[in-house]
């Protein structure tokens, strides 16, 4: 009695949904009419839904869930439930360290220089605050309008390197939010000695400037001008060629730098087209 009952019990939900449909699904003899055709086609769809049914109750018995995919569709044996999909998850900020980019180069009595920019990507929330404010700590680069890790939550932040002969230091620093605007500005400039600790005139200009930005111009106190247009995306920086307004990794602005002629400085700066 009791292997009877477990064989009883092994017969699936599958096996009585097949045996049923064979039993309703007689054989025509001869032509069909039309409504014995119909018939017909309305086993064949009822078997196909009991062979499914009764295979998602099998999956259900046991695995206590219930996958909605596949199954046939009226009057398209392709078209199944949609399966639920979820959105990518963000990607990460970097936190580890900033973003370079070589902004110009060149070389002047014997020493090279070059003027760079660091970007910080923009934490989500304290702990990545956190952990950026310890890297931007062990790197030299602290944003000076940061009291405490959570002023960084939202907003990335940008180091602007001068260095000559091998000797770096940041001469432009700030923090920027998600969605600043420029208030009615479309540049931010810096000026510096292109020597440090030097006694010549401040010559290095150094400015975040709009994207829409095609030229800037460079006034020098000796009445002369230096203009720089934008260059295409990635172009290489090699040896002070070209100057230009360029783009930097994960900056929403553009950079542009200006060198004054060795016998004057830095007058003022305005985007010219």
């Amino acid at each position: 009695m009791s292997a009877d009952r477990e064989t009883n019990h092994d017969m699936t939900n599958t096996d009585i949904a097949l045996l049923l449909a064979d039993a309703a699904d007689g054989v025509e003899i001869g032509i069909a009419p039309t409504q014995a055709v119909i018939r017909g086609g309305r086993r064949r769809r009822a078997r196909r839904w009991a062979v499914a049914t009764a295979a998602a109750l099998a999956i259900v018995g046991s695995t206590g869930t219930l996958a909605l995919a596949g199954l046939p569709g009226d009057g398209d044996g392709h078209r199944g439930a949609q399966v639920a999909t979820h959105p990518p998850a963000s990607v990460a900020p970097r936190l580890s360290g900033p973003l370079p980019t070589l902004l110009a180069s060149g070389s002047e009595d014997g020493k090279d220089w070059e003027v760079s920019v660091d970007v910080w990507a923009a934490p989500r929330n304290a702990a990545e605050a956190q952990t950026q404010l310890t890297a931007m700590t062990e790197a030299g680069e602290f944003p000076g309008d940061v009291r405490k890790a959570s002023d960084l939550i939202g907003k990335s932040a940008y180091f602007v390197h001068r260095s000559y002969g091998g000797e770096r230091s940041v001469v432009m620093l700030g923090t920027l939010a998600k969605g600043d605007n420029w208030a009615g500005a479309n540049l931010e400039p810096a000026s510096a000695r292109l020597k440090p600790a030097s006694g010549g005139p401040v010559r290095l200009v150094v400015g975040r400037v709009v994207k829409t930005a095609q030229e800037v111009t460079c006034n020098w106190k000796d009445g002369t001008s230096t203009k720089i247009h934008k260059v295409p995306a990635n172009t290489y920086v090699n040896n002070g060629l070209p100057q230009g307004i360029r783009s930097a990794e994960g900056s929403p602005d553009n950079w542009f730098v200006c060198l004054a002629p060795k016998s004057t400085g830095f007058e003022s700066v305005f985007v010219t087209k």
